[in-house]
């Protein structure tokens, strides 16, 4: 509720006060004058001690201002002025000279704490960034792990695939080309799809899911030049029949004008990049291209 020098100066006029009280209901009222020394002494320490210089300082004025409430020392009849100024001021002056030294040393010992508490923070803050940054880095470093591992396995499975290419026929070209496509794109289902005389058809499915045929929307794209985009891939929130994370690249002509079909890849991993696919799809979409050739030319 009250914080800084607020709360010395609550602190403070609350023990002078209670100090009155007692004062007045316990003694004669005349600010412990039988009393060596003074009760009002405590305010001055405990502050002086407490806050520091600045609370020692407002202490020593409030004891002196309740000292000063009640009837002044009386002067006796040989005792000259000065000697009596010096009885009125001697105790308020000892009580500021008390708040100056003590409380000049309570405050180089606070300073020298708060900068201790600054510098703990501040390392407690850099060990903390240095914690998540190793965090991240061990994270980081066992998911290169596992993507080295997964393409030392894809890149065996590619030469796998790649050996077991079948040119006997065009079914069978189709079949091993649609498995090799589906390890360099890292997707778990590819389909393709030909243009033909009598329109597009599956070609040929690899995965574990049956054939997808392209959505509406993402059509042949017969033209890519003209469309401005090389592929279509379906983003979150879009037709429910088609679910997030399904790509569509045209097979592009040998002689390089329109597409002779297209290549549906679903099923990616998570944390997968749509644009590095795209570039391994549409890099795999010209071999499938090149391989099979249009139909029913």
């Amino acid at each position: 509720m009250f914080e800084g020098w607020r709360r010395c100066i609550v602190e403070s006029t609350i023990l002078v006060c209670l100090l009155v009280l007692i004062d007045n209901l316990y003694f004669d009222g005349n600010r412990f004058a039988d009393v060596n020394p003074r009760p009002l002494w405590i305010p001055v320490l405990l502050m002086s001690v407490q806050y520091g210089l600045a609370g020692g300082v407002f202490a020593a004025f409030a004891s002196t201002l309740a000292l000063y409430s009640a009837a002044l020392p009386s002067q006796a009849a040989t005792q000259d002025f000065y000697a009596y100024s010096r009885l009125v001021v001697a105790e308020p002056t000892s009580w500021l000279a008390c708040a100056l030294v003590l409380g000049g040393l309570s405050s180089l010992q606070l300073a020298h704490a708060a900068e201790e508490r600054r510098q703990g923070d501040e390392a407690r803050a850099t060990a903390e960034d240095l914690g998540r940054g190793l965090r991240q880095a061990l994270t980081d470093l066992a998911r290169l792990e596992r993507e080295i591992a997964a393409e030392t396995r894809t890149a065996g499975a590619i030469a796998r695939a790649f050996g077991a290419l079948d040119p006997a026929g065009a079914g069978s070209l189709a079949a091993s080309c649609a498995e090799f496509a589906r390890l360099v794109i890292g997707t778990a289902d590819l389909t393709i799809h030909l243009r033909g005389a009598d329109g597009s058809a599956v070609q040929a499915h690899a995965g574990t899911g049956g054939p997808r045929e392209p959505p509406p929307e993402a059509g042949f794209l017969p033209e890519p030049d003209r469309s401005g985009a090389p592929c279509w891939f379906s983003e979150a929130g879009a037709d429910p029949a088609w679910p997030a994370g399904i790509l569509v690249v045209p097979i592009p002509l040998p002689a390089g004008a329109g597409s002779s079909g297209a290549i549906v890849a679903e099923g990616f991993p998570e944390g997968h990049s749509a644009a590095a696919a795209a570039r391994r799809a549409a890099d795999v979409a010209r071999g499938v291209g090149a391989l099979l050739g249009p139909r029913g030319s």
